[in-house]
């Protein structure tokens, strides 16, 4: 029973504590204090595009009451621009907890603005990609 306990305990840690074993990397930080994470061992290359996790840690709690935020993007190297394929909004900093996720139907790609985060994150992204 016990050793059913321990291994029940386990798993349960590994399902619900996603970030506990990424790998964050800081990248960037906004001018309003937020800071920008990639966890650089996820990204893969398929078909001419990279795949990749990147978390915001906010300093202060969206209007939703989120602290941080996970987004998994579809990156395109060559034409420099980014989809948003899915969404996890937490209510912890560091993606702490299990957050509620979201994934938008027909994601449209979107091209960096100049020295933004999403520029920082998207080079950094392909630059590792190479």
């Amino acid at each position: 029973m016990r050793n059913l306990t321990i291994l029940l305990a386990l798993v349960f840690t590994v399902m619900f504590s996603s970030t506990s074993f990424a790998e964050w990397k800081k990248v960037s930080e906004s001018v309003d204090g937020d800071t920008f994470y990639v966890d650089f061992e996820r990204i893969r290359k398929h078909g001419g595009y990279v795949y990749y996790w990147y978390l915001s840690d906010y300093l202060k709690p969206t209007e939703y009451g989120d602290l941080s935020g996970k987004v998994y993007h579809q990156g395109d190297c060559q034409l420099f621009r980014y989809k948003s394929l899915s969404y996890v909004h937490h209510k912890q900093p560091m993606g702490q907890d299990t957050g509620t996720d979201y994934s938008p139907k027909n994601p449209e790609w979107n091209y960096p603005s100049p020295n933004s985060s999403m520029e920082t994150i998207l080079k950094s992204v392909c630059a590792y990609a190479k």
